[in-house]
């Protein structure tokens, strides 16, 4: 059965080091990975009323980024299962958790180091991620890692 992870990102390029480093520790298995990004909701009526999740991961979306998770897929493809990006609107723990328990997240991977560079609407999901209670590894690296 595969294991799935989650692993924090900022749709920068240099976010995914911490993804190349949990697929170099999980090898051995097949993995689903959940790439997460959290921003703030919007209280726009009008807005939520056209909300569409794909509209907002494409709005970040950049093409270095595209062509970073592409070399990761090919690189490893035996263990990737697949790759998702979720968004995460949630403002307390418990939403948190039950984002975790929603899509049956086995462990967190987040960066020892390095920082999410947020978007306008963007926030530091970590603290949730601490409190969560799921398994958590964090994963030193530095910025010239990803080149390796």
């Amino acid at each position: 059965m595969a294991k799935t992870i989650l692993i924090p990102i900022d749709f920068n390029p240099e976010s995914l080091n911490t993804l190349k480093l949990a697929l170099k520790e999980n090898s051995i298995s097949e993995v689903d990975i959940i790439l997460m990004y959290s921003e703030y909701l919007t209280d726009s009526i009008t807005d939520l009323l056209f909300y569409s999740a794909d509209r907002i991961i494409q709005s970040h979306m950049t093409s270095d980024f595209e062509e970073t998770i592409s070399i990761l897929k090919n690189r490893y493809e035996t263990s990737i299962k697949s790759i998702k990006i979720e968004l995460f609107h949630g403002y307390n723990t418990t939403s948190f958790k039950n984002f975790i328990e929603a899509k049956q997240i086995d462990t967190i991977y987040i960066p020892k180091k390095y920082t999410l560079k947020l978007k306008k609407k963007g926030f530091n999901p970590l603290p949730f991620i601490k409190k969560s209670g799921v398994s958590v590894q964090e994963i030193e690296w530095d910025s010239t890692f990803f080149n390796s």
